[in-house]
């Protein structure tokens, strides 16, 4: 479950970074010559052209889930158990974010979030108790 849920992560930040760069691939150029530096500050509340391409592509939360995704798959393979919190946080951020903005694909962040709660769970139940512990 565990290599399940990162390699989801992984292929749905690698798509919204790769759908949302090739809708901003007119800004590209802007973001290497330095326009995004000295912003003013409404530019950073309502973030639009160069800047909002940026945050919506590059600068979003598809590289850090990604590298979520990484994390997870390795630890599956190591046979590391994410905590639950972990799928747990993901579900609520996902289910906030569908909130917030609909129609969304967000919700499709569920996924890998009750593959990581399940197996935090299957780990939880299949560990032996404390006391049964040799010493």
């Amino acid at each position: 479950m565990g290599r399940w849920a990162g390699r989801t992560l992984m292929i749905l930040g690698a798509v919204h970074l790769v759908v949302l760069g090739a809708q901003n691939l007119d800004f590209v150029d802007e973001w290497f010559t330095g326009a995004l530096w000295g912003l003013p500050r409404e530019e950073f509340i309502h973030p639009s052209g160069a800047n909002g391409a940026f945050w919506s592509s590059i600068g979003s939360f598809a590289v850090p889930m990604m590298l979520l995704g990484a994390l997870v798959a390795d630890l599956a393979r190591r046979s590391v158990t994410v905590p639950a919190s972990i799928g747990w946080g993901l579900a609520v951020w996902c289910v906030v974010g569908a909130a917030i903005l609909e129609p969304t694909p967000m919700l499709l962040g569920l996924v890998p979030a009750a593959l990581l709660i399940r197996q935090a769970r299957a780990a939880r139940l299949s560990a032996p108790a404390s006391g049964d512990r040799a010493r």
